[in-house]
């Protein structure tokens, strides 16, 4: 059991819907087109944690943070309210937080050291498929990081920045104070993988606002607690446990949140 959950995990770490379309409009650089003399010099970077290959790892790689210099944030946005979009060749992608990618080293992999026979990369089984992370390959050197804030997403394609409110499109609150702004924060990188509001976001788990908001069914004085602890709630539950990850409050404010979406419905 404990190893299918941690497989549904990494699945929704790493394959993961569009949840806004791609518009160019938006600062972007395309890592499949760019010429090599726009990318930085590589570098050599070890990982002895990684989460496909289940073991230690040595990668030619980018810095992240020389990339992200190249797609600038407009001179009037906010860092704190916008999200790197990071989106696979077949179209699938993942946002982290702005300021969470310049808090930590992460490097974009081209070339797997471990490869040979002029290959860059070696196969992995993913659920059915054997497949590889080509072409570039998000990895974290530092042990330890939250994996919900640091996804690590493998055939990578392009980088953009995007407004949070325009990426998570009808699940961004309309009116916020700073319990649902940080409820809404909390739940774009926790929830929102598995759950929809206004029928924007994942498909594993329930939508939380359409028909009925959750609050509205579910007594609000234990929402926050299955939120912190659902398998405590409910056998056999797909939804995991975030205790150690999140604390009381936030808990709270992520049920502020959902209280003000059920003010905010589109259907």
């Amino acid at each position: 059991m404990i190893k299918l959950k941690h497989a549904l995990s990494l699945l929704l770490l790493l394959l993961l819907p569009a949840l806004s379309p791609a518009d160019e409009a938006w600062p972007n650089f395309n890592l499949a087109e760019a010429d090599p003399t726009e990318l930085p010099r590589p570098i050599t970077v070890k990982v002895s944690h990684d989460p496909v290959y289940k073991s230690a790892k040595e990668y030619e790689a980018y810095p992240l943070a020389e990339i992200l210099k190249k797609i600038a944030l407009p001179a009037s946005a906010k860092s704190d309210e916008w999200v790197i979009v990071l989106t696979a060749k077949d179209g699938y992608s993942v946002a982290m937080a702005y300021q969470d990618a310049l808090a930590e080293q992460g490097f974009i992999a081209f070339k797997d050291h471990a490869a040979t026979d002029n290959k860059n990369w070696l196969d992995f089984k993913f659920g059915k498929q054997t497949m590889t992370p080509a072409p570039y390959y998000l990895v974290w050197p530092k042990k330890g990081l939250d994996e919900w804030r640091y996804p690590w997403p493998f055939q990578l394609t392009s980088l953009s920045l995007q407004p949070a409110k325009t990426y998570y499109g009808a699940a961004a609150p309309a009116k916020t104070d700073d319990a649902i702004r940080s409820g809404f924060h909390l739940f774009s990188r926790y929830c929102i993988r598995c759950h929809s509001v206004n029928l924007a976001g994942g498909e594993v788990g329930p939508e939380l606002n359409i028909p009925k908001n959750i609050t509205e069914y579910f007594k609000e004085q234990e929402l926050a607690g299955f939120i912190l602890n659902a398998p405590a709630y409910r056998a056999k539950t797909k939804m995991p446990a975030f205790t150690g990850i999140l604390n009381d409050k936030e808990a709270r404010d992520i049920v502020q949140y959902l209280k003000q979406m059920k003010q905010e419905k589109t259907h």
